[in-house]
C-alpha cells in the first residue's frame, strides 16, 4: 500500500499531465484555427484572382475593345500577371490545405492523449479510493476485534 503522501503525489502527477494535454490540445486547436483561416483567405484571393482576369477580358472584349490597338501589350501583360498570380495562389492553397489537415490530425492526436491521460487519472482516484476504504474497513475490523476481545475478557 501507498502511503498517504505517495498517493496525494501519484495523483497530482497524473493531475498534471491532464493539464499538460489540456493545454497541448488548446495549443493544436489554435494552429487549426490559424490553418482555416489561412486555406479561407487564400480561396478568397483565388476568387478575387478569377474575378479580375474574367472582368479585364469582359472590359477589352466589350467596351475597352476599341483602344484595344494601342493597349493591347500592357492588357495581355496585365492578364498575364494576374493569370500568374492566380497559379501561385492555387498552389499555395494546395500547401495550406496539407497544413490544414497536418492541423486536424494533431487535434485528433492531442483529444486523444487528453482522454488517456483522463482515464490514467480516474484510475489512480478509484485506486486511491479503493485504498482509502480498505484502510477503513480494516480500522472498523480491528474496532470490532478488539472490542469484541474486550466483552471476552469481561464475561
Amino acid at each position: 500500500m501507498l502511503s498517504d503522501t505517495e498517493a496525494r503525489q501519484w495523483l497530482r502527477l497524473r493531475q498534471l499531465r491532464v493539464q499538460r494535454a489540456r493545454q497541448a490540445l488548446a495549443q493544436a486547436q489554435s494552429e487549426e484555427r490559424q490553418a482555416v483561416a489561412a486555406v479561407e483567405d487564400r480561396e478568397a484571393r483565388i476568387e478575387q484572382g478569377r474575378r479580375l482576369i474574367v472582368e479585364l477580358a469582359f472590359h477589352w472584349g466589350g467596351a475597352g475593345s476599341a483602344d484595344m490597338p494601342r493597349w493591347v501589350h500592357q492588357v495581355q501583360a496585365h492578364g498575364e500577371a494576374l493569370g500568374e498570380r492566380l497559379e501561385r495562389d492555387e498552389y499555395a492553397l494546395l500547401d495550406e490545405r496539407e497544413t490544414l489537415e497536418q492541423a486536424q490530425a494533431e487535434v485528433q492526436r492531442r483529444r486523444a492523449e487528453l482522454a488517456r491521460a483522463q482515464a490514467r487519472e480516474d484510475a489512480v482516484d478509484a485506486t486511491l479510493k479503493d485504498q482509502r476504504r480498505q484502510i477503513s474497513q480494516a480500522r472498523e475490523q480491528q474496532a470490532e476485534l478488539e472490542a469484541e476481545d474486550a466483552c471476552r475478557a469481561v464475561h
